[in-house]
């Protein structure tokens, strides 16, 4: 994806493609010394090449080049928590709005332009995932882009020749559990269909148990580790999300602890919906050290992002099960602690 970028952006001296070079720069810049007046001023560039290159008809290279540089804007807004950081779902919703030009259909079987559509699909999974349990009545913003969060299919981004599991094809589980699972599946449902819908999250709970985990020969170590995390978030989320409807209680254990071993041996895990979410099964001081070290360790990290709204979350969430006589509506403490965040997270 690098060099692909790094050709979008040297390619040529129209303003597409300054865009591109511009908000590449400003990402690099954040990434080097942190939010200050260059990185600032390289956006700001990056926004006003775009909006002259919009001035005139885009051809399709210069549409992916667009594309590009939405979401390299995206990945600046998420990596580190500032006043502006609620823009990245805007370049989102933006950037499917470009793909869904008839133009670019002609580039599907481009490597660069299918990696980039990948990249796409993976913050619209975590988007709509997080937007299911962010609801601030309060601001407008929320219903804007609830009305512009479109699904991106997961066929147009993953090549159905892919054997070998990875994020993408587990994310293609997520959105389905996003599309499936009701906040209300019991009060919501009754008779046949209550059966009909039991039935379904468990071929969904048995579609996500049974996604392979790759050998370390096919990738390092860490990665493999991230995509069992991944595997173990999702079916702890849907086993919650369904209010134990599944009838699994033991197996989910057994996953959560997994999950936390798996945890304690990584260096780093800059993937943050996992940490979340089994975050979010941290009953003991122990368990939450884990999480709070695995962290820091992975913000010492240059290339990391800034887990600062996953803190914050993870912190109102522990305060809330520490304070409860019993257990908790899953549902209702996700969604009431995520909906008090003024900036949508970001998860990826």
């Amino acid at each position: 994806m690098g060099d692909a970028l790094m050709r979008m952006a040297l390619s040529s001296g129209t303003p597409s493609s300054a865009a591109v070079l511009k908000s590449l720069l400003a990402l690099s810049s954040l990434h080097r010394s942190g939010l200050h007046v260059q990185s600032i001023n390289l956006k700001i560039e990056s926004l006003g090449a775009l909006r002259v290159a919009s001035k005139s008809e885009l051809g399709v290279k210069e549409l992916i080049q667009h594309v590009a540089a939405g979401m390299l804007l995206c990945s600046f807004e998420v990596q580190q928590s500032s006043c502006t950081s609620s823009q990245w779902m805007c370049y989102i919703t933006g950037v499917k709005g470009v793909l869904s030009s008839t133009r670019l259909r002609p580039c599907h079987q481009d490597s660069d332009f299918n990696a980039l559509k990948q990249w796409v699909y993976y913050h619209d999974v975590l988007a709509r995932f997080t937007m299911r349990h962010w609801d601030p009545a309060a601001y407008t913003f929320c219903v804007m882009m609830r009305s512009n969060m479109t699904q991106f299919m997961s066929s147009e981004c993953i090549p159905s020749s892919q054997s070998k599991p990875s994020i993408l094809t587990i994310l293609k589980l997520l959105s389905e559990v996003c599309q499936t699972v009701a906040s209300r599946p019991q009060a919501t449902k009754s008779g046949q269909q209550s059966d009909d819908y039991k039935s379904y999250l468990e071929v969904l709970d048995w579609r996500v148990r049974n996604i392979p985990i790759p050998s370390k020969d096919d990738e390092t170590p860490a990665m493999v580790a991230i995509i069992e995390l991944y595997k173990l978030a999702i079916s702890v989320y849907l086993y919650r999300a369904t209010e134990n409807l599944l009838d699994q209680s033991v197996r989910t254990q057994k996953q959560i602890e997994r999950g936390f071993t798996l945890f304690s041996q990584l260096d780093s895990c800059e993937r943050q919906f996992p940490v979340l979410i089994l975050g979010c099964e941290a009953r003991t001081d122990d368990q939450r050290a884990i999480i709070l070290d695995l962290i820091a360790r992975t913000e010492c990290k240059m290339s990391s992002r800034s887990f600062n709204h996953v803190s914050l979350v993870l912190a109102a969430l522990w305060a809330q099960d520490d304070l409860a006589d019993g257990e908790l509506n899953y549902w209702d403490k996700l969604t009431s602690i995520i909906s008090s965040c003024e900036i949508l997270p970001s998860l990826v």
